[in-house]
């Protein structure tokens, strides 16, 4: 597998526990509209997720360039349809642990999958909204 293959199959392997997330309010910035609204994100994935709808994940809750990634990578050609293959499972959860809002543009938040992995979700503010940029696995 190419590097490129690699980032995606843990985006994707991360976002499959992510379909139901168990949002907890605790970490350094776990108190700020910015942190608060990065939760938000994780919590909109949740809710997209439990209601299968790829197209919401993937024009609102995922950057341009992730959803592209995706679609470029799926076997589909369509970022919703992969996403609705492999993310929706009303089994599965994370945990937020903690929040870092790194810039007025960058936050991060670690989440710990149901399976007990830990991963990094990367988001970035783009036109005021926070977007899922990228997932690093554990």
């Amino acid at each position: 597998m190419n590097r490129m293959t690699i980032g995606v199959v843990g985006i994707l392997l991360v976002a499959v526990a992510a379909a139901a997330v168990l949002v907890t309010r605790s970490g350094e910035d776990g108190g700020s509209s910015d942190a608060i609204a990065v939760r938000q994100v994780l919590t909109d994935l949740e809710t997209a997720s439990r209601e299968g709808d790829g197209e919401r994940i993937c024009n609102q809750i995922f950057t341009p360039k992730l959803a592209n990634l995706v679609t470029s990578s799926s076997t589909s050609g369509s970022c919703a349809t992969e996403v609705k293959s492999k993310l929706f499972s009303p089994d599965a959860q994370i945990e937020v642990q903690s929040v870092s809002v790194t810039d007025e543009s960058n936050a991060t938040a670690i989440v710990k999958e149901a399976n007990g992995n830990t991963s990094t979700v990367f988001l970035v503010r783009q036109s005021g909204v926070w977007r899922i940029r990228s997932v690093t696995p554990a």
